[in-house]
């Protein structure tokens, strides 16, 4: 009987977290009044997966784009920041294996990418440091050059990525940063991400 319960309650302290249901993903997004104002939250299904689309001539680099592209592509639920704030956000959710699938993704572009420069400077990515926000988190920004209609001039822009895992949940916040950098607002509204989906776990009971 006491190795009974001893299993019992091994099994349940390993038990995997059940992914987040449609409705909790949802509840997961930011909204205007968690920005503040200035702000304009268009909540949406959008495919926030783009990096494969830069040629990058070093081969372990562009396999990485590829396979984050491959996991963390594909239209979801999604809360796109406008105005004082330019940014992305979305929540991915799964088994085991799906967040281990999502996790080596995002860990293969920190390693393979940092400091890798796309064909002709066009492209050019950093990993970022950023405090751990959940049970494992990875951060990196690219820099490249493209022109926002046919015809217009080409502009550098930036765009910085944190990817944070918890519990049965993958967190990307983008900060679409347009001409420069602004990376304090992009941690700091990460965190508010992140924060908002662990509310989502409490609130399980």
């Amino acid at each position: 009987m006491i190795m009974e319960l001893v299993l019992t309650g091994a099994l349940a302290v390993g038990a995997p977290v059940a992914p987040l249901t449609k409705a909790e993903m949802k509840r997961a997004l930011l909204t205007e009044k968690d920005l503040g104002k200035g702000v304009f939250v268009l909540k949406t299904d959008l495919d926030g997966a783009f990096l494969s689309a830069f040629r990058v001539d070093e081969a372990r680099c562009m396999d990485a784009l590829k396979s984050y592209d491959g996991v963390f592509g594909g239209r979801r639920p999604s809360a796109w920041f406008v105005g004082k704030v330019n940014g992305l956000q979305q929540v991915f959710t799964g088994g085991p294996a799906t967040i281990r699938q999502l996790k080596t993704a995002a860990s293969k572009v920190t390693v393979s990418c940092d400091g890798q420069v796309g064909f002709r400077r066009q492209s050019e990515f950093k990993k970022k440091k950023v405090p751990n926000l959940g049970d494992t988190t990875y951060a990196f920004e690219v820099t490249f050059d493209t022109a926002r209609y046919p015809g217009a001039d080409t502009n550098t822009y930036v765009s910085e990525f944190v990817v944070v895992a918890y519990k049965s949940s993958v967190i990307v916040y983008q900060g679409l940063t347009d001409t420069r950098s602004t990376w304090p607002t992009t941690v700091k509204n990460a965190k508010k991400a992140v924060a908002k989906v662990k509310r989502v776990y409490t609130q399980r009971g």
